[in-house]
């Protein structure tokens, strides 16, 4: 079904013959006005109609006009299959009426919107949301108020359908022509058929009232491709669009001015085939490319073909004659050919079947050389990889290592690449002897490289221990497993040492262990409900055994005992003689578990290595001097503050104790549980080494009811974050929201699998996945102020910065381009054999970053569908964030999940990235990936004027004074200091601007994306001298480590504006880094002063007077003026 909303206006279909037309007119209304008079000539086409010999009776994906004006245009329909346009058109009538004179076709609508529905038997592949189009005011006018014609929807081949194995297949796509809509304005949008000629000298449009030498541009005419909105007539006009289907072609006139034709196409891979062609004809100019020239381009890669899929060997000449006689082998042999050259079987199978299919009898069962070399062109020839190597290529379907360098410095973000880093690349990835000799990267090489685990999304660099490991414990991130043992359910499900292993092999840190009395006088491990019982001597020997495999950093045991005092002394002697010297017992350390309220910080994981902590109860200290005991008691608190308040409202005297060996006491030497009574308390009481146990449900109350006391008790303590007991199914909970606040052991059901497991093993990906993440400088900084400013903001999602490393938000762009080899739903029963898959990108972080946005559906295509979506995402807490890719399949009745990766914000790599997937139970699914294009900038202050300059400047106003906007504390020192800034802030914030609003120009001039780089900008100057045989009018001369630029006066219009804006960039940024040191180091001084105050903040406010609500908020403006206006600054 395809369905067309329409607003407000009437449309009256006359399909007589005498009326029938081959393109819709159709009068649309933009806020009463039409269009001018001199826009009729191109707008009336009824000198090019003429009658038709039939009709349709619905408006479908069959309906086509006969007409006999143009023999190419119904050719043209046969030719191309499924076709469609979004088309917007602005309507003038509450109601809505469409009537055909063949039937009686007509649709109720209601006084808002209404829907024409159009049955689509031919098109069920097609995505609803695709076909779903809204219109808009896209198509012509007519000025003389005539009434409406026929509408006709054509329908084309879908870009995707269309291999493109290389730029002789672009070409023919545009000979064969394309439906774009042509932009000028709102009201001024038309729907044209452009092709390229048969010369591939020039490029023509239909209909028009023009001579047909009028609607022509020449190929040598063509300066410019440009991809995306690039131009200020698609920048301010086609919003509706998305970027990636959007194209300008920029060309001169006959007077040599520069014109821009910016059009619309159907999909971004059309656009794709476009830019592509067109970006291949303009290189050769002055050479009259033919089409034997772009054939020669693949010249090196069919040499190589040829030598692989060399089809007689000489040990098969006497063994088949037929096969000798023809060069030709057989099926069997050609898909396994073809497999050992990464094409998948299925697809083999597929398309050798298809060319069986068309031969005679007697040739059917073999194939010959060029035969199989065409269809691993068509199979393996990524049309999306294709276009960005022609992208980067000078005029050839290869890179050389000066293309590979500007690939990987502009679009990659690698710095200083040398040429032998490419050379080594080359040889690496390169299949062909001979592109190797030359130096060369051709397109399967260069799809082999950006396969590699050098392009992958995660940073190579997080892979090894990157972070700094000599900070206390409680500065840490620690991977925790809840009821490590099970492998079910919390009721009845079976417990195994196999919990252990797994949780220890995905790098968990922190296990739990509930002891039992057991059989043989030794304790067993279960969850005291019916889930099975496990031997205490069979778990600790599994620990022993992969405690290390996969991090050296300490591993927590957490224990709970539910035994006797003998099990208890048996505990102890199996963990000293299993553990040996790998138990922590360090007899300096006890005092930090001392009864003095110094605060005394915990070793780092870099001071305990290799070393196993058992956590747990621990008998006071006073119980040492008691002689020839065995054995204390402890206050049996069940270590859970919801679970001991609840209790406590029962009877908060009536506390039962429980026996304690002073065998396992001893034991507990570094960490030791204890009971959460509330934060005041713990301030006052505390010591370092006591581990408070919070539920689910008090975690969340107290991260989102008192976060700033819960952000400072976890700069200090450890705290632990429990599953709520109502989760009797091991669902696991959302850990992010513990991590907004610095809770350091989030335990996880790591035998669940589900969304937010993938969440938790995505941050452990970051520091080499040794289970200790470095908590961000916000959740960990002592200073009292600044810290309580940060904290009261992060759930509420006021702070918009890190404190110390970042202000500046950082803004994500994500372009989900395609997929590859996508697997079906593992645990789907109730599926067809195809896939139609769809892409959700989420992000976790603080409430404000949080987002989930999803792609269209592709229809069964599961080999490499292309999605070609792009989003964006503004990021305030990086150091917080998760981003999770995850693949779903719309149409699957029971399970839809088909594979994900989550990764932490900072260890994401721009430019081209291939992601590869995992199963819902962590598994790597073998070749399949995702195609995505990353950016990462921060958020700009850049803001382009866009209606008028005196409104542009009372913006820019208003926020260069909120930069310095201090709020008054009432404390005439403090107010000075805070005052003594104020111009230099406001001077900071003008030369930041003038750099941002330099660089967004030049990205204008240049014709480039807002989120290009300088480095893609230079490679677009320095193209544009290329092509004009400029490239000596442009100098560079160093001056004190500043580039000075000196050209010529008779550049070009485009290079010399372009030329300019870099010269202004550089300016600015000279002007930034000669005035930046002074102004910063008049910040920071003056912060200094700021935090030596803060430190006696209280009694200076309260010397002046300062008392209760004002004495408050004189605490939260000093905060706010320290965080807000002067460290977001300096940093």
């Amino acid at each position: 079904m395809i369905k067309i909303p329409l607003r407000n206006f009437r449309i009256t279909n006359d399909l007589t013959n005498e009326n029938d037309i081959n393109y819709t007119i159709y009068l649309s209304t933009m806020n009463g006005e039409h269009i001018k008079d001199e826009e009729i000539d191109e707008n009336h086409l009824t000198n090019l109609h003429s009658c038709s010999n039939s009709t349709t009776s619905t408006v479908s994906c069959r309906s086509s006009s006969v007409c006999t004006t143009s023999a190419l245009r119904k050719q043209q329909q046969i030719n191309r299959r499924r076709a469609f346009f979004q088309d917007d058109i602005p309507v003038t009538s509450m109601t809505t009426t469409i009537t055909n004179n063949n039937t009686n076709h007509s649709s109720t609508i209601d006084d808002n919107q209404q829907i024409l529905t159009t049955n689509n038997n031919d098109n069920d592949d097609i995505n609803q949301e695709e076909s779903s189009t809204t219109l808009t005011n896209h198509n012509e006018e007519n000025p003389t108020n005539k009434s409406f014609k026929r509408k006709v929807v054509s329908f084309s081949t879908m870009p995707f359908e269309k291999k493109v194995a290389d730029v002789c297949d672009c070409l023919r796509y545009m000979q064969e022509g394309s439906d774009f809509l042509k932009v000028r304005s709102y009201a001024r949008q038309f729907r044209r058929l452009y092709k390229l000629n048969d010369t591939l000298t020039a490029i023509s449009w239909y209909p028009t009232s023009k001579k047909p030498s009028k609607a022509t541009i020449t190929i040598d005419s063509i300066k410019e491709i440009r991809l995306g909105k690039t131009t200020e007539r698609l920048r301010e006009y086609t919003h509706q669009f998305q970027n990636e289907s959007l194209f300008s072609i920029v060309y001169t006139n006959g007077n040599n001015q520069y014109i821009s034709l910016d059009l619309v196409a159907s999909s971004a891979d059309e656009a794709n085939i476009w830019v592509t062609g067109l970006s291949c004809l303009i290189a050769g100019q002055g050479a009259s490319p033919s089409p034997a020239d772009f054939e020669d381009r693949q010249q090196m890669r069919d040499r190589w073909l040829r030598d692989a899929f060399a089809v007689v060997t000489p040990e098969q000449v006497n063994q088949d004659e037929h096969r000798s006689s023809t060069n030709s082998i057989d099926e069997e042999e050609a898909i396994r050919l073809l497999i050992d050259y990464g094409i998948s079987e299925d697809k083999a199978k597929v398309r050798l079947q298809e060319i069986q299919s068309s031969k005679t009898e007697d040739a059917r069962g073999y194939f010959t050389t060029d035969e199989l070399i065409n269809v691993f062109k068509e199979l393996s020839t990524r049309p999306e990889i294709y276009h960005l190597l022609v992208r980067y290529s000078r005029n050839q379907d290869f890179l050389s290592t000066q293309d590979l360098t500007l690939f990987l410095e502009a679009e990659q973000g690698m710095s200083k690449i040398t040429r032998d880093k490419c050379a080594e690349i080359i040889q690496e990835f390169e299949p062909s002897t001979e592109a190797k000799l030359h130096g060369h990267l051709g397109i399967d090489g260069f799809t082999n490289y950006l396969l590699s685990p050098e392009c992958d999304i995660f940073n190579p660099n997080n892979r090894n221990v990157s972070q700094e490991m000599n900070h206390p414990l409680n500065h840490y991130f620690i991977a925790s497993s809840h009821n490590t043992f099970l492998l079910a359910d919390q009721l009845k499900g079976p417990s195994s040492v196999d919990g252990f292993i797994h949780a220890l092999m995905r790098g968990c840190r922190c296990l739990e262990l509930h002891c039992f009395d057991g059989a043989d006088g030794q304790p067993s491990v279960h969850n005291g409900t019916l889930t099975t019982r496990i031997p205490i001597n069979e778990v600790l020997e599994a620990i022993n055994s992969y405690a290390f495999e996969t991090s050296s950093y300490p591993l927590i045991l957490s224990i709970e005992l539910q035994c006797t005092v003998s099990q208890q002394q048996r505990l102890a002697q199996l963990l000293i003689e299993i553990f040996g010297d790998k138990i922590f017992f360090d007899h300096l350390l006890p005092d930090v578990n001392s009864i003095s309220n110094e605060y005394r910080p915990l070793p780092s994981p870099n001071d305990l290595r290799g070393k196993i902590i058992i956590k747990g109860k621990k008998l006071p200290p006073s119980f040492s001097n008691e002689i020839n005991k065995e054995y204390g008691e402890t206050t049996d608190d069940e270590d859970c503050y919801e679970d001991n308040r609840r209790r406590s409202k029962k009877d908060t005297n009536s506390k039962r104790h429980r026996r304690l060996a002073l065998a396992f006491s001893d034991l507990v030497t570094l960490l030791r549980s204890a009971p959460f009574e509330d934060f005041e308390t713990s301030f006052n009481e505390q010591q370092s080494g006591q581990v408070c146990t919070f539920s689910e449900n008090a975690g969340l109350r107290l991260a989102t009811s008192d976060a700033e006391e819960f952000v400072n008790y976890n700069k200090r303590f450890l705290s632990r974050i429990s599953p709520g007991t109502w989760r009797v199914d091991s669902s696991n909970l959302n850990p992010q929201d513990f991590w907004n606040v610095g809770c350091q052991m989030v335990s996880m059901n790591y035998q669940t699998a589900g969304k937010f497991m993938d969440v938790y093993f995505g941050r452990f990906l970051s520091n080499g996945g040794c289970g200790y993440v470095l908590k961000p400088t916000y959740l960990r900084y002592d200073n009292a102020a600044a810290a309580a400013a940060a904290s009261s903001s992060i759930v509420s999602g006021r702070l918009s910065t890190n404190l110390y490393s970042s202000n500046t938000p950082q803004i994500l762009h994500i372009k989900v381009i395609s997929a590859l080899h996508l697997p079906k739903p593992e645990q789907a029963e109730l599926k067809a054999n195809s896939v139609d898959p769809y892409v959700v990108v989420q992000i976790f972080g603080v409430p404000r970053d949080c987002d989930e946005v999803r792609t269209k559906t592709v229809y069964h295509n599961w080999e490499s569908p292309q999605f070609n979506e792009a989003f964006e995402f503004e990021i305030a807490f990086p150091e917080l964030a998760l981003v999770r890719f995850v693949v779903l399949d719309d149409e699957s009745l029971d399970y839809d999940f088909i594979g994900q990766y989550t990764l932490p914000f900072d260890c994401i790599q721009p430019g081209y990235r291939h992601i590869h997937l995992y199963t819902i139970g962590g598994d790597l699914i073998a070749n399949a990936y995702l195609f995505v294009h990353i950016v990462i900038n921060s958020k700009s202050l850049a803001v382009k004027p866009r209606r008028s300059m005196s409104r542009y400047r009372r913006s820019l106003l208003r926020r260069k004074l909120r930069v310095a906007a201090f709020r008054p504390v009432n404390h005439r020192q403090i107010d000075d200091l805070f005052k003594s800034v104020v111009q230099a802030l406001e001077t900071a914030f003008e030369y930041r601007h003038a750099v941002e609003q330099s660089l967004c120009e030049l990205n204008e001039m240049c014709g480039l994306p807002d989120i290009s780089n300088v480095k893609q900008c230079v490679r677009k100057i320095a193209s544009r001298l290329q092509k004009a045989n400029l490239v000596g009018a442009v100098t560079i001369r160093n001056q004190s480590d500043i580039p000075i630029f000196e050209y010529s006066a008779t550049l070009p219009g485009l290079s010399r504006q372009s030329v300019v804006a870099l010269e202004e960039v550089i300016n600015r940024c000279r002007a930034l880094i000669d005035n930046g040191s002074v102004i910063h180091k008049k910040l920071f001084g003056v912060q200094s002063e700021v935090c030596e105050l803060s430190k006696d903040i209280p009694k200076l406010l309260e010397a002046s007077g300062l008392r209760g609500k004002k004495f408050t908020k004189a605490i939260d403006n000093f905060s706010y003026n320290l965080v807000y206006c002067m460290v977001k600054q300096i940093y």
